[in-house]
């Protein structure tokens, strides 16, 4: 049960009156009991008869819960702790961000944020569209998030237009010749063998299963046996394995144990001691230097997997089959790593041949008189 009364002003004349007097034009307030807490806030109305349709709807039972936004932004991050750690990292720094905006914005809970306070939080973040475009998809998440347990009656972010002109480059899969050139440049790093032949069994890796960086910098030694490589889970309970070629077999077998790792390490190249982020880190810097050693335009890990996807299309792979192998689905195999190529074309002209030798004339020319 709430009621309602005026705070008053200092400069009210009224202010000796007490709150019994509501004759005057200084802030309404509501205090008492909601869902079962204690509930003292300002209406942010000056007008009573407004004030009284306000604690109607606060008193309501359809509306959303009060919930803190710093305790919905935790309750997120726990919902999102299946994905990968690089996507929680991003998704922890975004609403971080927010989080921040709303307490120096004075709004306590979700419900309190609308459409008016996500534009003034961006329009203070000086960002790349492309970011700008991926940060408000997480915010349009979180609050879906927080609208499906009645936290909130609204969506705001979803009600804000993404940025123009954020379709993402074109990247175009290795060539040979550029991949030859990146693992020739593995010997011309680092102060030894161990920088190097690591590099290059991360290389490998990379180009022939399409893992992440991320996957490739903590592989676990027991994902390969009998020449072959687990890549991934599905959701269906299903493993996918790879072939282990005998050119990546060779780099795993003869490259050297993490420094610091035990004697007989879990990982290949993790000592299993420091933290994931930071093997990451160390992967990413590696494989940085190799990539301008190289000097092939655009090099970067990502790539690989683009490289992968063309190849299996060109081979006659299906679009599922590409999916299952990257562990995406087959609409972003479609959108974004479905490249053209000469492969893809020759097997087409070959299809094509193939059919017309095949098929039954439709016509039969007519004999001469």
């Amino acid at each position: 049960m709430l009621t309602l009364y005026r705070r008053h002003l200092k400069r009210c004349k009224h202010r000796g009156d007490g709150r019994e007097h509501l004759k005057c034009s200084c802030p309404i307030w509501a205090a008492g009991t909601l869902n079962g807490k204690e509930y003292r806030k300002s209406l942010k109305l000056r007008d009573w008869a407004r004030a009284t349709r306000r604690l109607g709807e606060l008193e309501d039972p359809a509306r959303p819960r009060a919930k803190p936004v710093a305790e919905a932004v935790e309750a997120f991050q726990n919902h999102i702790h299946a994905l990968e750690w690089s996507t929680q990292r991003k998704v922890r720094n975004i609403l971080r961000q927010f989080g921040s905006y709303c307490s120096q914005a004075g709004l306590e809970d979700v419900a309190e944020v609308g459409v008016e306070h996500v534009d003034a939080y961006r329009a203070g973040r000086k960002l790349a569209r492309t970011t700008a475009q991926k940060e408000l998809e997480t915010l349009r998440q979180f609050f879906a998030f927080c609208r499906e347990r009645n936290w909130t009656g609204d969506n705001p972010a979803r009600r804000i237009k993404a940025p123009k002109g954020t379709k993402p480059a074109d990247v175009t899969p290795y060539t040979p010749e550029e991949v030859s050139r990146i693992l020739g440049a593995c010997d011309l790093i680092g102060h030894g063998a161990y920088e190097r032949s690591r590099a290059r069994a991360m290389l490998l890796l990379l180009y022939h299963t399409g893992l992440r960086i991320s996957d490739v910098a903590t592989l676990a030694r027991d994902r390969i046996r009998d020449g072959r490589i687990l890549v991934r889970t599905l959701k269906t309970g299903g493993t996918v394995y790879l072939p282990v070629p005998s050119d990546l077999q060779a780099a795993l077998d003869t490259m050297p144990s993490p420094r610091g790792a035990a004697t007989e390490p879990r990982y290949y190249f993790w000592n299993g001691v420091t933290s994931r982020r930071a093997v990451v880190g160390i992967a990413e810097r590696t494989l940085a230097a190799v990539f301008r050693k190289s000097k092939v335009p655009e090099a970067g890990a990502h790539r690989f997997r683009h490289s992968l996807a063309t190849r299996l299309l060109g081979i006659g792979a299906g679009e599922q089959d590409a999916a299952d192998v990257l562990g995406i689905s087959p609409a972003i195999v479609r959108k974004h790593y479905a490249k053209w190529s000469v492969q893809r074309q020759e097997r087409i002209a070959g299809l094509m041949e193939t059919l017309q030798k095949t098929v039954h004339q439709p016509y039969t020319a007519k004999k001469r008189l």
